[in-house]
Order: C-alpha cells, then structure tokens, then sequence
C-alpha cells in the first residue's frame, strides 16, 4: 500500500474512531436546579466491523437562568437486544422491549420489562400471548413505545396476527376442530412490505399492554386497509395515532413524506376511529401540547415531489378545528424564511409556555431549529452563528438539547435555554463534553442565478453550493472533487459528513452543489424539476464546476466528480455529457435508465414524476413515456464516456435496484471503458455498515489518485 493511502487509512481510523451522537433526552431526577441527562451514541469499531451502540449520562446544574455546569459524565454500554427503553412520565420506571432467541434454536422472543431504580419488577412474554405479530422496531416510521399518563398501560406497534398457514398436503392437523384448522394453499401468497429500509414490515397494529393484568388489547377497529404507527396517548386515554393506506398498493415509505395517510383518533370509551386532519393530504408526526388542548402535525400533499414543502399543522382537540399554522412557501427572497423541510417531530417539542413549538428543518444550506408561536404564527430561526448546523433531540422546561457539527467539526452534544418569545434566535449553548479540534478544512458559499437557463414557468430560481477547501498553505493547487446530493429533492447542508472530511484531509478540495430542485429553498425551487431530470440538474452542477475551477486554489486538470443515489445519477449524466472534463468519477447506487428502474424499484411513482408525468396507482409506462424516462437516462451516453468510473452498490438496496449500476457497468465495459464494479452484501440504498463504509472510502480515493495523478 502506496503512502498516500496508508495516509488515508490513518485518517479515516482517526475520524471514524470519534462516536456519533444519536439521540439525548431531559430524564426526571426530582434534584432542583440539577438535571439528569441520557443520550445515546453510535461508535464504528474497525476491529469487529460492527458499530457499538453506549449510553452516556449527565448531570448537569443551573446555577442561573441559562447557565449551565456540567457536573458529572458515566458511559455505560447498550444490550444490542434492546430495541426500546421508554422512561415513564414520572420518571419511576422504564419500559424496556428486549428481543431474545434461545440458543438451542427457535423463534424470536420478545419481552417487555418494567424496571425500577433497582431492579426489574415485571416481565411479559408477549408473543407467547399470540395475540400479534412481531413488534415493530423503531423505524422512524411506525414503531413507537408510549406510557399511558397513569403509568398503568404502555402502547405499542406490532405486525398484525396471521392466520396459521398449510399445504394441502400437510394432515399434521386434519383431526383437529374446523376453528383450529391452518388455511390451506395459502402459505406462498406474496405479501408486499414498505420498501427500502422498512423490509418486512407489511400490515402493522396497534396494541396496549394492561401493567396490571397483563392482558393485550389489538385495537381491532382500526380499518384492515391502514398501516399505524406514531402513536400517543392522549390524557382522556384515547389513542392519537397515523394511519398510512396500503391499498392498492404500498410505495416506499422511507424518504417519502407524500404517502396517503392521516392523523387519527381512537376514543377509549367507545373504540371509534376519528379522522383528525384534512382529507386527501399526507399527515404524520402528531405531537399533543403538554396541557393536551392542541395537537401539531405535518402534512404534505399527496403524490408529487417526495420531499416538498410541508405544512405545520393544528388541530384544537375541544372544537374539532385545523388551522395552518405554517404554510408551504413558494418563492423566497435570499434571506426569508423557505419553509419547512422535515418528515417528523421531535417526541418532545413544546416550549413550557404551551404556545411555542421547536423543531428541525433547513434553511438553505444549514440545518437549524425552528420555533413557531401557535398564537401568533410568528416563525423564528435558531442558527448556528458558526455557519454550521443545529439539530434538536429534546426540549423540556425550555432547556433544549441539540446536536452541533460543521463540515470542519465532527458532532456533538450541547445544552440550551430557550430565550423568550421573540428573541430565541439568540440562544447559546454549552457543550455537554469537549468537542473535538477543529478540522483544518475551510468552508464558504457560492450562489449561482442561472439567468440564461430560466426555467419556463418559475424563472430564474437562484441555488448554491458549499465550497470546501483543505487548509494547507504549502499546497498550491487542489484537485477538486464535485459533489451532487441525491434525491433529487434533499439538500447539502454544512453539517460534518464522514467520507467528504475524510476526502479532504487526504488532499481534495470538494463543492457540494445543490443545484435547483434541493430543499430549502422554496417550493417553486423544488418543483422546477420534474420533466427537467438529467438537463437542468446536470447544467447547474456544470456550471458550478466551470465556475470553481476558475479560482487560484483549484487544478483545472484534476477535476473528478462523486455522488450516490441521484447524486450518482447525475455523476453518470456529467461524464457522458462532458466527456473528458472530468478525470475519474465514482457513483453509488446509481438510477442509470429510468424506464428500466419503473418496474424494479420500490418507488415506480419517482420514475414518473421525475420525467414529468403524473402517477396514479393505475398509471401504466406507454411506449411513449418509457422513451421521455430514456431520454432523461445517463445510459443513453454510454458511447460518450471518457472518464474512468468507480460504481459501487448495496446489493439489498431496494430503492435504486442493483441492476441499474450493473447494467451501466456491462455497456462500459462492453465499449471498452475503463470501470470498476463494487457490490456490498448486507448494505441497502445507504451503503453504510462499518465494513462497507471504511472500504468504499479507501476505494474511491484509490481510484481518484490512480486516475488524477
């Protein structure tokens, strides 16, 4: 191994070696002006190529409003069976959910605990009752674990119990009783999931465990035709909960906000089903106000864009009223607020004041806070002065805990006290450790108005891109890698991501181009691209290549470009459209022909609406739409490529079948193009595991050296 990449190799060692703060909650401790803090981090071990999950705990004092010491740290590791540790609210007990498989073989067992202070008090085998499926894991969709306010009944997701299945030929039971007979020919019938990241998981139920009798009640009203999750209890003991429709069929769920579902309520007197938020919409994420008086959602349109702008919305659970209380916001000037870009809620989000809600979304290129006054529906931003980002995990009593990062700064943990009403922009935190030393890398934003390219209906939308540059005075020149993020509808923000700091740290200056389309930038922004995939999205990261190679610190002659998902969609567009401008390319799970991807992927709905169509769960691909979803395809330039290309693939992914990079890779290599064709088994879309993560890293920076040098 060359020097340059045993030098990547230590790099990499070192920055993955710095854990990942995942989540950190207030926990009850009843000790006045001291605050007991959980949070739970991720490390990647390269020695066991598995990432270890530990809790840290702190106590943290106030010795004034807003001033904060932290008094004391203890780590401890996490049982990776664990799959839920709810605290009460009185913070007495906790709810654990443990998953077991005995070592002499058998299924999966699932318990759920309550413990004390000192030890665990009660335990319930919960499958043993039959009167579900599987519990849900937490999923970022359906799972959930919510005590009751009385701490008597806790609420939980689980698949649907199935009937028992049997061959025809099976007569294992044939003398039993009809009512205990298995259905017969019935056991092969295929049964969808929700897709990429959500394998598995097909009809999902409700259920609420009694802490005193140990019975288990499957709401069975809930209509068959729905899938639940994010449920609440609400403090009559009604159940608040999202309903998503899986009929006629279900479309991916992960990244895609724009599903048929609703917010619901079940009234624990009468067991029936209310439907709480507007008809025909995408509502998710219900979180009820401390008092329980009023109810915030988010709600997208159906269908469109996957991630568009959302609404915030209120329901008044006494007058049975929605307000909006954010609107989508279509065209915004340079520096007014763009909207909201978020799929959910924190679980905690009320400000103590009842009145103000907290909550993540990006403005542009930096992820921040939001906080909307429920009354006044005054918006106001929460930024990280630094240029980096700002992402809240918990806020109780107007103590707010975030995540902090740059790209020059690898995440960590701070404390915050809400400001008042009107001034919560100047809000200050505290580390809850030291943070790391700042990485020498440089950062700064470039703008781009595209005014000989308007587009026909929105005009001239202006979009950016994040310059990043190594800080290195000896180097005179950097090779430059050029960066397009996926989606096409997310959105590069100056938030820490590993392999570009890794990249850059081994001697490559990067732009992350967030070409028109990104979120963060209005809805017009969004909405200009479907039917312009593959021409708009590839001028605008061109034009930000040209653009950037013209300054002093960059090598006009070693220009390569990377991207995952769109992003390698894109990568794939630039090298045949610009053959021989960029040097060395590498793409992750790449859409390479979108009139093939229509059948294969989880979500054929993207495929349509990114060539411009609508969808409908009938739509059908004419030979006249699969020729536009061709003409928007990087395959067809497959005889125009010049640059050697490094393709990379999760072999689960769901989302951008693997077939797409394989096939893009059979016709290179069928013209005689240098490539290289790399396949992750165990990695679906985000190819992420310890393994795959530290290999594609070195691998690409190989490839970019041997063809850059």
């Amino acid at each position: 191994m060359n020097a340059k990449l045993t030098s990547a190799v230590e790099v990499y060692k070192r920055l993955v070696s710095h854990p990942d703060p995942v989540v950190a909650w207030f926990s009850y401790n009843g000790i006045q002006n001291q605050m007991s803090i959980n949070s739970v981090w991720n490390q990647s071990d390269l020695d066991r190529l598995e990432k270890v999950k530990f809790t840290k705990s702190y106590l943290v004092s106030e010795s004034s409003p807003g001033k904060f010491e932290v008094n004391h740290r203890n780590i401890s590791s996490t049982d990776s069976n664990i799959m839920y540790n709810e605290e009460s609210p009185s913070g007495e007990f906790n709810a654990i959910i443990r998953k077991f498989t005995p070592k002499k073989g058998g299924e999966e067992k699932q318990f759920i605990e309550i413990w004390n202070h000192c030890k665990k008090i009660k335990q319930y085998d919960v499958l043993s009752k039959e009167k579900h499926g599987k519990i849900c894991t937490k999923d970022g969709h359906f799972g959930c674990l919510h005590w009751s306010k009385d701490e008597t009944k806790l609420l939980y997701v689980s698949e649907r119990k199935t009937p028992k299945m049997a061959s025809y030929f099976d007569t294992k039971k044939a003398d039993k009783p009809e009512e205990e007979q298995p259905i017969r020919g019935h056991e092969h019938d295929f049964k969808q999931d929700w897709g990429e990241q959500l394998v598995g998981k097909h009809k999902l139920a409700l259920n609420i465990l009694d802490l005193n009798s140990g019975d288990i009640n499957t709401l069975d009203t809930i209509p068959e035709d729905l899938s639940v999750g994010q449920a609440i209890w609400t403090p009559d003991g009604g159940i608040v909960f999202v309903g998503w429709k899986h009929e006629p069929y279900r479309l991916g769920l992960v990244y895609c906000p724009i599903r048929p579902s609703a917010v619901y309520l079940w009234d624990s007197k009468t067991s029936n089903i209310k439907q709480l938020s507007d008809e025909n919409r995408a509502s998710s994420s219900p979180n009820l106000s401390p008092d329980g008086s009023k109810l915030i959602y988010l709600d997208n349109q159906v269908g469109g864009p996957h991630r568009q702008c959302a609404r915030l919305m209120m329901y008044d659970m006494k007058s049975g009223t929605n307000t909006v209380l954010v609107d989508v916001v279509k065209n915004p000037k340079a520096d007014e607020f763009p909207g909201i870009y978020r799929q959910s809620l924190p679980q905690r989000c009320w400000a103590a004041d009842g009145k103000r809600v907290v909550f993540n979304s990006v403005w542009r290129h930096q992820a921040g806070i939001l906080v909307v006054d429920t009354e006044t529906k005054n918006i106001t931003p929460i930024l990280c002065k630094s240029g980096g980002c700002l992402k809240i995990t918990d806020i109780h009593q107007d103590r707010m805990l975030v995540v902090r990062s740059s790209i020059n700064q690898q995440p960590y943990f701070s404390i915050s006290q809400l400001p008042e009403s009107g001034n919560e922009s100047s809000a200050e935190f505290l580390p809850l450790d030291d943070p790391e030393p700042p990485l020498d890398i440089s950062f700064k934003i470039l703008k781009f108005q595209p005014t000989s390219r308007p587009h026909p209906t929105f005009g001239v939308n202006e979009y950016e891109a994040i310059l990043a540059i190594p800080k290195d005075v000896e180097q005179k020149k950097w090779p430059l890698i050029v960066f397009p993020h996926g989606g096409p509808h997310a959105v590069h923000t100056t938030d820490f991501l590993l392999l570009p700091a890794v990249f850059m740290l081994s001697g490559f200056a990067m732009v992350y181009v967030n070409y028109r389309g990104s979120c963060g930038y209005g809805d017009d922004n969004i909405r200009s691209l479907p039917g312009r995939v593959g021409d708009q999205d590839v001028k605008d990261c061109q034009e930000v290549a040209e653009s950037v190679i013209k300054l002093d610190q960059i090598d006009e002659n070693k220009v390569a470009v990377f991207g995952g998902s769109h992003g390698g969609f894109l990568t794939a567009h630039l090298i045949g459209q610009y053959p021989g401008f960029y040097k060395a390319a590498c793409c992750r799970n790449p859409a390479t022909n979108i009139a093939v991807k229509i059948a294969t992927t989880d979500i054929p709905d993207w495929c349509y609406v990114e060539a411009g169509f609508d969808f409908t769960y009938s739509s059908l691909p004419t030979g006249e739409k699969l020729t536009e979803m061709w003409k928007m395809s990087p395959m067809q330039y497959v005889d125009k490529v010049e640059t050697p290309i490094l393709i990379m693939l999760g072999l689960e992914d769901a989302r951008v079948p693997p077939k797409q990079g394989e096939e893009y890779y059979k016709q290179l290599r069928a013209r005689n193009k240098k490539a290289r064709l790399i396949g992750y088994s165990d990695n679906s879309h985000p190819i992420q595991t310890v393994e795959a993560s530290a290999d594609s890293c070195i691998n690409i920076l190989d490839w970019f050296w041997q063809h850059l040098d």
